[in-house]
């Protein structure tokens, strides 16, 4: 009640008030509504996997990473059922979740217990580490929601699969990343990403892959403290692998031998260093996340948005629009500031809000496969071919910011109101 309080003087007496205006609020719900609508009918398709890549000349959709993104998106439809109490969204995450339970491998596969998360796209039916626990948190969310936890004991057993078979020895804290779908065996020393590399280096062939933290979630949902205490260690070492830009550049999707900087990768790892901060209470995570926070703030535009192709020195090459950034960036400034160190970003997380307002296709679109949808974009020329296509996830992770920034105007600490 106190803070409810403080929050309504200070913003009684900020420059820009409008932005806790009633008329704010509605806005912002009315684009959950829109894009939440669109989540539920388009993004997630009849199986219930999820949907990834709009291919605007072919006019189809092509599937990439669809755990991940099948997952993301769920948790999307969960903060959009909590904001407007729509039914039809809880009921798209449900039939997201059923999809994705439904891929797990059963005795006697070598990969009993693990789901089926092939990669798709040029890496075939590899399985990534990051495609499982990417998508993992949506799983526990959906529990939480529907009081049903058959879809976090699939997620749990794909985390303890993945803990127990990927560790690379010698390494403490890194993660193997790739995993051969028929025999479970794991690419030790190649990479799909580095076919040159013969062999390749660790760090081309495993990640701290605490995204999404999984064994965070393990540990809520099974009540094994041996969960928590992983998550804090292998915590520990991913702050101690970040570099001084508040990056971690030698791991891909980065590219340390020519400072590209993927918009979304850094901000995974900070995310859970926030979660080992809520945990502990350590102010060495929080304060890790905190520099990334800065990090991402230097690369934002103007207006709000990220573009794919961004350099560590700040510079960027426009064209790829990705939304999910901004929309990412924000969860993590509103989570900084929360926790009492965020101050610095308030104009960041206005413009990521003004950002995600703005650049949406209309509800009424002629194609309703974008109608409701916040633009992303990627294009890339594959035999003579352009493909541009509008990507899903940006609806994903700005349904996850809009709710947390509908909560913030009202008073509401983001850290306390999570799925």
């Amino acid at each position: 009640m106190i803070r409810a309080v403080i929050v309504a003087v200070a913003l009684l007496m900020s420059p820009a008030p409008v932005a806790a205006t009633p008329t704010r609020l509605a806005e912002i719900e009315a684009a959950i509504r829109d894009v939440g609508t669109h989540a539920a009918r388009v993004l997630i398709d009849e199986t219930g996997k999820g949907r990834a890549d709009y291919d605007l000349l072919a006019g189809e959709w092509v599937e990439y990473e669809p755990h991940w993104h099948t997952g993301q998106t769920a948790l999307g439809l969960i903060e959009a059922w909590r904001v407007t109490g729509e039914h039809e969204f809880l009921s798209a995450a449900r039939h997201a979740g059923d999809w994705w339970i439904s891929t797990e491998f059963q005795p006697p596969h070598p990969l009993a217990g693990l789901v089926n998360a092939a990669h798709g796209d040029r890496l075939g039916p590899l399985i990534n580490f990051t495609t499982v626990s990417d998508g993992t948190p949506g799983l526990f969310a959906l529990s939480r929601a529907t009081g049903d936890p058959k879809y976090a004991d699939t997620a749990a057993r794909s985390g303890r699969w993945l803990f127990q078979n990927t560790a690379v020895p010698g390494h403490p804290g890194l993660f193997y990343n790739i995993i051969e779908p028929d025999t479970g065996a794991l690419w030790t020393d190649r990479s799909p990403h580095h076919p040159d590399a013969n062999p390749a280096s660790v760090n081309q062939v495993a990640r701290p892959n605490i995204e999404g933290y999984l064994a965070r979630d393990m540990c809520r949902h099974t009540g094994e403290q041996t969960w928590c205490d992983r998550f804090l260690a292998h915590a520990r070492t991913v702050v101690d692998r970040q570099d001084d830009n508040g990056l971690w550049m030698a791991f891909e999707p980065n590219d340390p031998d020519t400072g590209r900087v993927h918009p979304r990768f850094n901000v995974w790892n900070a995310e859970a260093l926030l979660e080992a901060y809520a945990l502990s209470r350590d102010p060495v995570f929080l304060e890790a996340a905190l520099k990334t926070g800065r990090a991402m703030a230097r690369y934002q535009d103007r207006w709000g948005g990220f573009a794919y192709d961004l350099n560590v020195d700040g510079s960027s090459r426009p064209g790829s629009i990705t939304g999910s950034a901004t929309a990412f960036s924000g969860i993590l400034w509103l989570r900084l500031r929360d926790y009492g160190v965020g101050e610095e970003f308030d104009a960041n997380i206005e413009r990521s809000l003004d950002w995600l307002l703005a650049n949406r296709f209309a509800a009424d679109h002629p194609d309703s496969n974008l109608a409701g949808a916040i633009l992303e974009t990627r294009a890339r020329t594959i035999d003579g071919r352009v493909r541009l296509v509008v990507r899903d996830i940006a609806g994903a992770f700005g349904l996850r910011f809009l709710a947390m920034a509908w909560r913030d105007l009202q008073g509401q600490d983001v850290n306390e109101t999570l799925p």
